[in-house]
């Protein structure tokens, strides 16, 4: 039950049950599929990552060079070791700091890229099997759900007769002619005659219910009333 309406996810029938769970099972094999060239798709760009870490190794390298050479640098000479500490240090903003950088930027922009990719492949076919797919099956639920309710109402409170009677004037106004003339050979005689019963299991069959759902239900008889 949702939102006060009654949700049936298969018809009672065989055949038409069959064919809904074949058409979810295409519809979320298509997902899948679709799902998983987009993440193909990811990890191929995501492989172009390898260039981006060799830049960043690149640099590191050369930043551990240029520590190395700090550190070799004699103390204690005037001008000659801040000379080659500034050197040091020029040498780091100019040639490791700079790969470092660049390397991270190329990281980022690659995962972007993927992201972007991924969707772009997966996410259109998805949403174009999904969408459509889903709303007529959200609909086909609640509408086989009401005629359950409606069903199960009309058998509760014993009134499975009216409740034929509206399903055969439904029937007629509803059903194509072909199918109205494939349930009963004369439906206006039907009707005139309060002969409902082929009608309304046709009705029941298009909303597919077993035709055996609207039967009288016996309901408990109340002990007789009795006065003070």
């Amino acid at each position: 039950m949702v939102g006060g309406l009654m949700i049936k996810l298969y018809p009672d029938r065989r055949w038409p049950a069959l064919l809904r769970v074949l058409a979810d099972t295409a519809v979320v094999l298509w997902t899948i599929v679709w799902a998983y060239l987009g993440f193909l798709i990811y990890q191929t760009v995501m492989g172009l990552e390898g260039i981006a870490d060799g830049i960043i190794s690149t640099g590191n390298t050369f930043n551990s060079w240029i520590a190395s050479f700090r550190h070799a640098v004699p103390g204690g000479i005037p001008y000659l070791t801040q000379f080659l500490l500034n050197t040091a240090d020029t040498l780091r903003r100019y040639s490791g700091d700079p790969l470092i950088a660049t390397g991270h930027q190329i990281h980022d922009t690659i995962l972007h890229v993927a992201i972007v990719l991924a969707l772009l492949i997966a996410l259109p076919p998805i949403l174009l099997g999904l969408l459509p797919y889903g709303g007529w099956r959200w609909r086909d639920m609640r509408e086989v759900g009401a005629a359950l309710a409606f069903v199960r109402i009309a058998s509760m409170t014993g009134r499975a007769d009216q409740a034929r009677a509206v399903l055969a004037y439904r029937a007629v106004s509803t059903l194509s002619f072909r199918q109205l003339m494939s349930a009963s050979a004369d439906p206006v005689g039907d009707l005139a005659e309060h002969r409902y019963d082929r009608l309304a299991d046709a009705m029941l069959k298009r909303a597919g219910l077993d035709t055996t759902r609207l039967a009288p239900t016996d309901l408990p008889e109340l002990p007789p009333h009795r006065g003070p």
